[in-house]
């Protein structure tokens, strides 16, 4: 299977017309492989949440909660997506801002599992059937770039564990509080790092459990997500690996005692995504060859803003192409910057070929930006085991109406 036909099928069915000059391709094959390697990965008694954020169409979360999966919601707004796409009270809420209105609304349905955050936080919540769990921050510097790293001294999330007496003096106050999480940066580089946060809050658990006060109150572990998109089990980044590792160094969080909470995103995401898009023009200029695109800064936030650390890697194109030469890839937005990739090696496009994006699944379109008021392209479902029969519209392309109503 290859993107040309899942667009040559869906153009032959009538998905797609001369408008759609930017296609987000989705496999719903890749999400459920993913899916599995994380439930076979840990105890059956976990439960595994998908961070919203990472991936917000409606068409994946409900494919999501058709598997049983839990929705980690970063927002009020990302509970409302979780229950409008089915999945009922199977939701782990995680927020640095949870306002005094959001906390009382969710009183009246609560979530699985609401992570508290601060203090402050904590004295929000009146009497009510309420569970919660609090954000611990380890303060041990993960393996990922700074912007992602949350688990540092000085981060915006959770309570220090420098605090270690206040945390359990609050656990000696609130009994709701049956639940301890951790999550110390995404996209990890290496998996030590993320096993040595979750051991130092487990070994909190353990210390909170011993007392006679609070004997057995957490039954929670929620170690948070963090890792890259891997395809493999050997893959020295595998969430196989991972359980592993955390199986060995840990190994309280894994006899039972404790139930295992995840929220992975970009693993599950990721690599199940891809985005087409045509070229428009060919341009030169100062000796650079342009190729102009439709997507740009509005779907490659971070590709564009950082591209230090976030590239756009080309997986495949139509038209052959003349020459061997390289060229800048820019997007259609009004400011010099919108460069999704630089010096692209192979023939030049022409005006009307495709160039599709890998890796495109999580944290790329789910960061739109309105810049320019372009529309949010078509999306396109398909399993790449029978493309025949799956391929299917999951969310149609923006209109002008749409965009006016945005802006109303």
């Amino acid at each position: 299977m290859s993107h040309d036909d899942v667009l040559r099928e869906a153009r032959s069915r009538g998905l797609l017309d001369d408008a759609d000059s930017s296609v987000i391709l989705y496999d719903l094959d890749v999400l459920e492989r993913q899916v599995d390697r994380v439930k076979a990965s840990f105890p059956d008694a976990s439960w595994h949440a998908v961070a919203v954020k990472s991936n917000p169409l409606m068409c994946v979360l409900r494919e999501l909660a058709e598997l049983g999966m839990y929705a980690e919601a970063a927002s009020a707004e990302e509970l409302g997506l979780a229950s409008a796409a089915g999945f009922g009270d199977r939701t782990v809420w995680d927020s640095p801002a949870k306002t005094r209105g959001e906390i009382e609304a969710v009183m009246s349905a609560p979530s699985t599992l609401i992570n508290v955050d601060s203090f402050a936080e904590l004295d929000r919540y009146p009497p009510g059937n309420v569970r919660l769990g609090l954000r611990v921050n380890p303060e041990q510097r993960p393996d990922t770039i700074s912007s992602l790293a949350t688990g540092v001294a000085g981060s915006k999330f959770g309570v220090p564990i420098s605090e270690r007496s206040r945390i359990i003096e609050a656990f000696d106050v609130e009994s709701r509080l049956s639940a301890l999480h951790v999550h110390s940066g995404s996209n990890s580089r290496s998996l030590q790092p993320m096993v040595d946060a979750v051991a130092v809050v487990v070994g909190l658990a353990d210390e909170i459990n011993d007392r006679p006060s609070t004997h057995g109150r957490i039954d929670t572990i929620d170690i948070g997500g963090g890792l890259q998109h891997t395809n493999h089990a050997d893959h020295p980044l595998s969430v196989e690996r991972y359980a592993t590792l955390l199986a060995s160094e840990v190994p309280a969080l894994f006899d039972g005692r404790y139930r295992i909470v995840t929220e992975f995103g970009r693993f599950h995401h990721l690599g199940a995504g891809q985005t087409a898009t045509r070229v428009e023009y060919v341009t030169t200029s100062s000796e650079r060859t342009h190729v102009v695109v439709h997507v740009g800064a509005d779907s490659f936030v971070r590709e564009v803003y950082d591209a230090e650390n976030w590239q756009v890697e080309f997986v495949g194109r139509t038209g052959v192409g003349e020459g061997d030469d390289n060229f800048d890839v820019v997007g259609p937005l009004c400011f010099e910057g919108d460069v999704i990739a630089r010096s692209v090696p192979g023939p030049v496009p022409e005006p009307g070929d495709w160039l599709v994006a890998g890796h495109t699944g999580a944290n790329t379109f789910a960061l739109w930006s309105r810049h320019c008021s372009r529309p949010f392209p078509t999306v396109l479902l398909y399993r790449s085991s029978d493309v025949a029969t799956s391929v299917r519209v999951g969310k149609r392309r923006e209109t002008l109406d749409d965009i006016v109503a945005f802006w109303s």
